[in-house]
């Protein structure tokens, strides 16, 4: 049976989440040593079965036996999975689901889930049960996927997440990152469970936003989403499109129906941006919200498990705005704030104009009570972007209603303090008039997360989670980390820890990573990442420009912070010396990063010189294709994951021959190149303000 859809204008879970410290408690107030322990391997070597439940859903089916498959790595036997209540009952089990014989065996428990994704374990001597809240329809199990469809979807995966949980937290199971080398098993006496029992639900439901490019339906299985499954980021209940609704409209109305699209101040309609998916929409026209209407009632015939129906207008947020007074109507007068936007259409006219976040919101409004009249059956939530200078400031009157989803662009993870502070306080006004909130920073280069160098704000990370979380968040989707695990492991790690649980202690995260992932090496190994911090922050905080702080690495990243790096490596190498090999792996699947950031770093710094010294540009761009064809080389003996080289152009599968000149292919490497030159906006940032060096 399917339980009822949940209400998500109810913002009560987010309270609940805030009191729940994300800890197992012992079943008994007093003496836990003392408890009689549950052995998930006996004495004698058998093991206590783990018993499913009968027609179980999908994930939860193949957690259990993922959860066998990692309880055999760590004591050597594999338990048996059974599905169904067995007759009669075992006298000791794991039970994953509910099913009615556990009321009998945890008596006084109470397995009611209320909230979206809430998870309730329980151990006492004999059984262990692990539920979760799960939504499964079969009928509707195969759905549209980003690139390739999607044959196992489930509405909630509470039971499979609540498996994770129970071997991260209460066994002791560490994913540090993809990969066998990156997973770390405790000692079999890990298997010997005191009673505890454990309640909670995640605030944050969209957590495989935190990595939307390793999303089921956006890439096959591999180890990165397995990875993202076990950090409880990849089975989540909550469907979002972090884009732009309306860029194929123009393809598909654009010649039956012009009237729907941004009049032009030259009288034409949808001409302006030249790049079709970037037109905007004339907000005020009521064929437009028709459309709309009919698009939704299509999609929730072929899903009816659709919880959000999308409003977000089109990239490009200067450009090609409505300007029919109708759609103006709904834009404060420009008396009503000091705040002013220079927008832009064809044959360069422009023109200062309020922002028009008031527009978004009435727009977003007007679709929401549309759509509530028109499937008053149906609950679900009707989401705009607070995107842009256009958008990101509050709106001046309007108020969004309270279906309304507010994706927040506020742009300050991983950013310079000053831009920090601007887009937080913006954030903080909407949230003040927002009943729903999603966060979806654009990410940047600011700190190479996309070049592939240590972009790891650990502090920034701790502040600004928590941060959205208190403001009310529901769900976050960053664009974009780009799976660069050697020089960002436990950054990555963090993130996701307080993805599950933003009021987690962060400190205490990291703790456990150095302590689990490098062993005797754990103390060198934190001093290795204190430095890859500091020379990030320094870098972000003293140039103050996106477009330029990566682009003047080599002035932060210098000879001397290398040779401090490789101190502290060849520190941590020395101390896994005669230990448990998996250390020395993992030092030096670190030090993968740290090769691969001083060879970009010294490829840009002869890139600077080529281009203050235009004389010289030839010579020293030959001297940097000699620089790649050897990063080239390097990389192909990579460890798996240890560096996206795809992601800088290079694609190790592909051989020599066949090659050619697709490194400059990767806007990634934009200045590290001398095919991948840089962009107008990066020349003027260079050459105006924002810089700050000593």
């Amino acid at each position: 049976m399917i339980p009822a859809p949940v209400n998500f204008r109810s913002r009560l879970f987010i309270a609940f989440c805030a009191a729940v410290p994300q800890v197992f408690l012992a079943g008994h107030a007093s003496g836990a040593e003392s408890l009689q322990r549950f052995h998930l391997i006996r004495p004698d070597g058998s093991t206590v079965p783990i018993v499913v439940t009968q027609d179980a859903a999908p994930h939860t089916r193949a957690a259990a036996v993922e959860m066998a498959a990692h309880l055999e790595s760590i004591g050597g036997v594999r338990p048996k999975v059974i599905e169904g209540s067995p007759d009669p009952l075992p006298e000791q089990a794991i039970w994953v689901g509910y099913q009615p014989a556990l009321d009998r065996l945890f008596p006084g428990a109470d397995f009611t889930l209320k909230h979206p994704e809430e998870v309730f374990l329980i151990g006492n001597e004999n059984h262990i049960a692990i539920t979760g809240r799960d939504r499964w329809e079969p009928k509707h199990s195969v759905v549209e996927g980003r690139r390739f469809p999607i044959t196992d979807q489930q509405q909630e995966y509470g039971t499979a997440n609540a498996v994770f949980t129970f071997l991260q937290d209460q066994v002791g199971v560490r994913w540090f990152y993809p990969g066998e080398t990156g997973t770390d098993y405790p000692g079999p006496e890990a298997l010997n469970i005191t009673p505890f029992q454990f309640r909670y639900h995640p605030q944050f439901r969209s957590g495989i936003g935190l990595f939307n490019q390793l999303a089921r339906g956006y890439i096959k299985e591999n180890d990165m989403q397995r990875w993202a499954k076990h950090q409880r980021l990849l089975l989540d209940s909550f469907s979002f499109d972090g884009g732009h609704y309306f860029k194929d409209w123009w393809e598909k109305y654009g010649e039956t129906r012009p009237e729907l699209f941004a009049l032009q101040p030259d009288g034409t309609r949808g001409t302006f941006p030249k790049d079709p998916m970037r037109r905007k929409l004339c907000e005020g026209e009521p064929l437009l919200w028709q459309t709309w209407l009919d698009e939704q009632e299509k999609r929730l015939a072929a899903y009816p498990h659709h919880d959000v129906l999308y409003t977000m207008a089109n990239d490009s947020y200067y450009e090609g705005h409505c300007t029919d007074p109708r759609s103006r109507a709904w834009d404060p007068a420009p008396t009503e704030t000091d705040v002013r936007v220079r927008m832009s259409w064809a044959n360069g006219v422009t023109e200062e104009w309020p922002p028009l976040s008031d527009r978004y919101v009435h727009f977003a409004n007007k679709l929401s009570e549309l759509a509530e009249a028109r499937f008053p059956d149906r609950d679900f939530l009707v989401m705009m972007n607070a995107y842009g200078e256009v958008g990101k400031p509050a709106p001046v009157k309007a108020v969004p209603r309270d279906n309304i989803l507010v994706v927040s662009v506020h742009n300050f993870l991983l950013r310079h303090e000053a831009m920090r502070k601007e887009e937080k306080q913006q954030f903080a006004e909407w949230a003040k008039v927002s009943k729903q909130l999603f966060w979806r920073p654009n990410l940047g280069n600011q700190g190479g997360t996309q070049t592939g160098f240590p972009d790891v704000p650990f502090r920034q990370a701790m502040e600004d989670m928590r941060f959205a979380a208190e403001h009310g968040v529901m769900g976050v989707f960053f664009d974009s980390l780009f799976e660069h695990w050697a020089p960002n492991a436990p950054f990555y790690y963090l993130l996701s820890q307080l993805t599950w649980n933003p009021y987690a202690d962060g400190n205490a995260i990291l703790e456990d990573y150095y302590r689990r992932c490098y062993g005797p090496a754990a103390g060198p190994m934190k001093e290795y990442w204190k430095l890859m911090e500091h020379t990030r922050q320094k870098m972000v905080d003293t140039v103050a420009l996106p477009s330029v702080s990566v682009l003047r690495s080599h002035q932060f990243f210098t000879p001397e912070v290398f040779q401090q790096a490789r101190a502290h490596l060849a520190k941590a190498a020395n101390a896994t010396d005669g230990t448990d090999p998996k250390f020395a792996a993992r030092v030096a699947f670190t030090r993968t990063g740290l090769v691969h950031t001083e060879a970009l770093v010294g490829i840009r710094a002869l890139m600077e010189k080529a281009e203050n010294a235009p004389e010289e540009r030839d010579a020293v761009h030959a001297l940097v294709l000699e620089k790649w064809t050897a990063w080239e080389s390097i990389a192909e003996h990579f460890p798996p994951f240890a560096i996206a080289t795809k992601r800088l152009g290079f694609d190790p599968g592909v051989p020599k021959a066949e090659r050619g000149e697709k490194a400059a292919d990767s806007r990634r490497i934009m200045g590290f190149h001398p095919r991948s030159p840089l962009s107008k906006r990066a020349l003027r940032e260079m050459a105006g303000k924002g810089l700050d060096l000593e």
